[in-house]
């Protein structure tokens, strides 16, 4: 068999075209090999995201299922606080100022006394009183109160254990009930009225600025600080504290009684110590509110009696009250 030149040529441009082919082949076959690593990918992605979403969902449901928890919790406790089915010493706390719209509004506290008077396993009420005073008016009002329940139900003492102080308004309440106790250290007392302001006439005279008040009445604006006032409104507007001043005064004479001793100062709004109030009538002995608990009302149940809030306002406080004590025992634990 002869070989020649252009058989030579012929095997290699065949040769070529096998290389070619299999070239082709195997770019076809790193294509698809790319395409599917891409789909891998992309099918991994799809699913890590539906993962976090659903991860996401239930998170979502389980935070809605814990507000849920913690409302029907403070419904619960409300609830449990209210209903007593044993003998019970009623508990109501007064802490803070007095007032419409103040920490204690009688608005709010002359119901709660209905309610515990008109549960039939009511056998004692103590209040657990924290208060430097406020409105006459308000004061006087739960005094009343107070003492109306004394005389319809006299089998039920009233009982006010001082905290820090029961002082003017606050002390005004607590004349209303049986018996106080006092720490040694508390400030009882402050039976007198003040108003305070200040007249600046002169002094918007001596810069030279002129006042434009218009009244009907001469004595719409007797407590104008910018205009001077008569000496006829003076001895008006006293008169109304006199009055007022007399008011607390029958209050505490007629909720102390004979254990009121001989002490000058004692309405002239001086404020006392425990001990001193012990020793001068204006409270009966020493103690507090767990103490009683403890030993004269050991045989009844405990029923906390509170204004009524919205319950989103329990939620808050609830929630502001925890996250107050975490921040403090962080802080504690820092140190």
């Amino acid at each position: 068999m002869a070989w020649n030149e252009e058989d030579d040529k012929n095997n290699t441009k065949i040769e070529q075209h096998a290389d070619n082919e299999v070239s082709k082949q195997s770019n076809a076959n790193t294509d698809d090999n790319v395409i599917d690593a891409l789909k891998e990918v992309l099918n991994s992605q799809i699913v890590e995201k539906r993962r976090a979403r659903r991860w996401k969902i239930f998170f979502r449901f389980v935070y809605l299922f814990v507000f849920i928890g913690i409302l029907v919790a403070a419904f619960m406790k409300a609830d449990v606080d209210e209903v007593s089915l044993d003998d019970s010493v009623a508990i109501i706390r007064m802490q803070g100022t007095i007032g419409a719209e103040s920490e204690i509004d009688a608005n709010e506290y002359v119901p709660l006394f209905d309610e515990i008077y008109a549960d039939q396993s009511t056998r004692a009420v103590l209040i657990e009183m924290n208060s430097p005073g406020g409105s006459p008016v308000h004061s006087g009002i739960l005094h009343d109160v107070i003492m109306q329940y004394r005389a319809q139900y006299p089998d039920i003492p009233v009982v006010v254990a001082v905290e820090d102080m029961a002082a003017s308004g606050g002390y005004y309440i607590a004349s209303a009930a049986d018996k106080i106790v006092v720490d040694k250290a508390s400030l009882v007392g402050s039976i007198g009225v003040i108003s305070g302001g200040f007249e600046a006439s002169e002094l918007i005279e001596k810069i030279g600025v002129k006042r434009r008040l218009f009244t009907a009445g001469e004595n719409k604006a007797f407590l104008d600080p910018f205009s001077p006032m008569t000496e006829q409104a003076q001895q008006s507007w006293q008169a109304v504290l006199d009055e007022t001043h007399q008011q607390f005064i029958n209050a505490v004479k007629e909720g102390r009684g004979d254990r009121l001793q001989d002490d000058p100062q004692m309405f002239t709004g001086m404020v006392f110590t425990g001990a001193q109030a012990v020793r001068n009538g204006l409270a009966d002995e020493f103690g507090y509110a767990q103490q009683l608990l403890n030993t004269e009302f050991a045989g009844l149940t405990p029923a906390y009696y509170s204004p009524y809030q919205e319950p989103w306002e329990k939620v808050a406080k609830q929630l502001g009250v925890e996250l107050s004590a975490g921040v403090k025992s962080l802080l504690f634990d820092v140190r």
